[in-house]
């Protein structure tokens, strides 16, 4: 036991920060886009070893999203666009979205394919490209963030698995209960907000 976890030290304390990033998401603490940095990074490193690439890039990503998140939940001014409050997704932005994600996967995939070794390419890409939306969502604090990770969550921790990544599957299965009580807990936030202007 020892010996594992002196092996797996990195990953180990990558998956405890990144379940610290989820609760305070859930709880809707601003800071929980400073775990998310920090966590982001030691996986940018733990995926490279894994050769997981489209999951390393993605984290890149990460480490720039949480910090556009950062801005738009703390600094951000209450009436600017970036930080409207608790929203649902409108038509234009699903649309919006669902093109974009076409576009993503199509880049991805062919990135993948001629720069990498990578064995799981679909499944890597679609992981990649779902994490990439969900996570400007929840920037933008659009509820139905959540349902897209608890789809890309389930896909995921099979991948980790497959690919023993023991610690990070642990995670991610929680990280689909998580989601769940994100997603109550966040209806609940756009419910108050829609009556806050309801009042006015």
């Amino acid at each position: 036991m020892i010996e594992w976890i002196n092996n797996n030290w990195i990953e180990i304390i990558g998956a405890a920060l990144a379940f610290i990033y989820i609760v305070l998401e859930i709880k809707k603490k601003w800071f929980f886009w400073i775990a998310g940095i920090i966590s982001s990074a030691f996986y940018v490193y733990i995926f490279l070893c894994a050769g997981l690439y489209a999951q390393m890039g993605l984290n890149g990503y990460y480490i720039l999203m949480c910090a556009y998140g950062l801005y738009c939940w703390k600094f951000a001014s209450e009436s600017s666009d970036e930080n409207f409050g608790f929203q649902r997704i409108n038509v234009k932005t699903t649309f919006i979205l669902t093109g974009v994600s076409v576009i993503l996967f199509g880049l991805i995939f062919v990135i993948l394919h001629q720069f990498t070794d990578s064995k799981i390419l679909i499944v890597d890409t679609l992981i990649a490209v779902l994490s990439i939306i969900a996570t400007w969502m929840a920037a933008k604090k659009i509820v139905e963030c959540w349902y897209i990770w608890i789809f890309s969550d389930i896909i995921a921790t099979s991948l980790y698995i497959h690919q023993k990544l023991y610690p990070t599957a642990i995670l991610f299965t929680a990280y689909c209960v998580l989601s769940v009580l994100g997603l109550i807990e966040w209806q609940k936030s756009v419910k108050s907000n829609d009556s806050a202007h309801t009042k006015l």
